[in-house]
């Protein structure tokens, strides 16, 4: 009893501080994008020192891949509106740190914080809903299209938090029911479409891991989760009033809506190059919703990274650099918990920023660390295994 008195405790304490960060977040908008790459670069630094893995040939791949986009991209051309190249050079360097640290494993015991995460995450995304409705007197009806967060936009969060339930299902084994209720939630409450594509993807998984009885309660939850964000985000409108789709139509009509033209670029226009301004006038409404104003269309802008990449890139490297994150990932874990694990990044590459995100990186990394925790447990400290 009073193991579980100060197990309760330390959850609801930590829940009502996650309460507090996003209601500060919430109030005063700070800009905490760099959060994910800044927490990165400090673990990097903590656990040089135990640096002892063999380097894999991919880490001199993205070296190479980033050294030469950042050294030989043409010059950019003289516009008012900046180009942030930083993020996309963000995959190669990723994947130096994957072939360098996947083998780095904390001794903080993972599987306690995972759990809390996944039930922590969806009471945050209630707690945002609730502040929406009182800051802005929002009935329901604008609540369902009300994307919520913790720190982020959810579409990165959710790929962590898919992440977090592959590690607990998959990985450790933990089928339970109530993980894939709270799954269901929580894609529900962010409302997110490419969460909705992970999320299906992984059913597919879960689907074949469980009994007939779970077949079909899974079967009937996953259709109404989509139905849910079905109404919500209107995924049954025409594909072409898609913002995503539209920004990729816009790219491809650059290559004059022909694949061969696109093979002829096989790298890209350059990271400093700046989307031509004609493409800006497809996306008038996109740009302005996004900037703030509907003459920038800078390529960080275009969002999606597969469209991003296909102008900035090219189309070869686009498709190495997923390839690469798979070749890493199933090094350590093998091919099936490596396409699981790479799952959620890969889908929401559709939509946002993908390979070049932070969290969804700290996804990746933490699955490849959670894997060897569980197949290795010695390597765990013994304070860590108490907690």
């Amino acid at each position: 009893m009073p193991s579980f008195f100060n197990q309760s405790l330390q959850f609801i304490g930590i829940t009502l501080v996650c309460f507090a960060i996003h209601t500060v977040l919430f109030i005063q908008r700070y800009p905490v994008y760099f959060l994910p790459d800044l927490a990165l670069l400090t673990y990097l630094i903590y656990k040089f020192r135990d640096l002892d893995q063999t380097v894999s040939p991919i880490f001199w791949a993205g070296l190479a891949l980033l050294f030469g986009y950042y050294f030989l991209s043409p010059t950019p051309p003289d516009t008012s509106f900046p180009n942030n190249y930083v993020v996309t050079l963000k995959p190669f360097a990723y994947l130096c740190i994957l072939a360098l640290y996947s083998r780095n494993v904390p001794q903080v015991n993972l599987s306690k914080w995972l759990r809390l995460f996944l039930v922590i995450y969806p009471l945050v995304l209630l707690w945002n809903l609730f502040l929406v409705h009182l800051s802005e007197n929002a009935n329901l009806g604008q609540l369902m299209t009300t994307r919520p967060f913790f720190i982020f936009e959810n579409n990165f969060e959710i790929t962590f938090y898919l992440n977090c339930f592959i590690i607990l299902f998959f990985i450790y084994g933990e089928k339970r029911l109530l993980d894939f209720l709270l799954l269901v939630i929580t894609i529900i409450l962010a409302g997110s479409r490419s969460g909705l594509l992970s999320f299906a993807v992984v059913c597919i998984f879960y689907f074949l891991s469980v009994s007939w009885r779970q077949k079909i309660m899974v079967a009937l939850l996953a259709i109404g989760a989509a139905a849910y964000i079905g109404k919500g985000r209107n995924i049954s409108a025409p594909l072409g009033t898609i913002d995503r789709v539209q920004s990729f139509q816009a790219i491809f009509d650059h290559y004059g809506n022909s694949f061969i033209e696109v093979l002829k670029e096989p790298f890209g226009f350059g990271i400093y190059q700046k989307v031509p301004g004609y493409i800006c006038t497809r996306l008038p409404d996109f740009a302005e919703w996004f900037t703030g104003n509907s003459h920038n269309c800078d390529p960080l802008m275009l969002q999606a990274f597969y469209t991003r990449s296909l102008y900035q890139l090219g189309i070869y490297v686009t498709l190495l650099i997923p390839i690469l994150f798979f070749l890493l990932v199933k090094k350590e874990t093998g091919w099936k918990i490596a396409v699981l694990i790479l799952a959620p990044v890969t889908c929401v590459a559709t939509s946002v920023g993908g390979f070049s995100n932070g969290l969804a990186f700290w996804g990746i990394l933490i699955s490849i660390y959670a894997y060897i925790q569980f197949q290795q447990p010695q390597l765990i400290t013994k304070s860590a295994l108490s907690q």
